[in-house]
């Protein structure tokens, strides 16, 4: 398990608490028990040193550049805004010692990040990805990082998206766990 990390996308109040990013995940996010689910998978993987891997969207609107370059619709609703509770982890998802995604400004989380460089720094081969939109900022995640020779395993119930059709298409584009299967596996490893 040395070389593997739970990769959180976007695990911030602008999906799991109010307003209109909430509202459009909200039946798929409360009947998956998404928050729930990922904080037990992250437990089991802090308890055995897993890496955990925090990758926000911050919007700064003081940095023009990274601005003009984030989401259109993030950037028209106000989401994401750093500074404010829209940008902060959910709670019970962020610990001091988790490793967290600079730069990022899209939907792929490696674009203008860290993020990759953070992987092979860390030896990390195999990455369990969690978070949101599934068919957005987690598809386009997992593309990019498979596409750079990483192994990327989607955590079924620790992500959601508009509605269940949807959640469905993209999950037999990747390989898939779900977070009781993940809990097993991590608790078996011998790390």
């Amino acid at each position: 398990m040395d070389d593997t990390a739970i990769l959180l996308i976007e695990f911030q109040k602008t999906w799991t608490e109010k307003g209109i990013f909430h509202k459009i995940i909200k039946k798929e996010y409360m009947s998956r028990n998404v928050l729930c689910n990922t904080k037990v998978v992250l437990s089991a993987a802090r308890n055995k040193g897993i890496k955990v891997i925090q990758a926000p969207l911050i919007i700064d609107k003081t940095d023009k550049e990274g601005y003009k370059k984030s989401p259109f619709p993030a950037r028209l609703l106000n989401r994401f805004t750093k500074g404010t509770w829209k940008a902060e982890f959910a709670d019970g998802i962020y610990e001091n010692k988790d490793i967290i995604v600079q730069g990022r400004y899209g939907f792929d989380a490696c674009k203008g990040s860290d993020l990759e460089q953070l992987l092979k720094e860390h030896g990390i081969n195999n990455v369990y990805v969690c978070g949101f939109t599934t068919d957005h900022c987690v598809k386009e995640t997992m593309n990019s990082l498979i596409d750079k020779g990483f192994n990327c395993i989607l955590v079924s119930d620790c992500t959601a998206t508009k509605n269940n059709k949807l959640q469905k298409k993209i999950e037999k584009e990747f390989e898939i766990i779900s977070s009781k299967q993940l809990k097993k596996y991590i608790e078996k490893s011998n790390k």
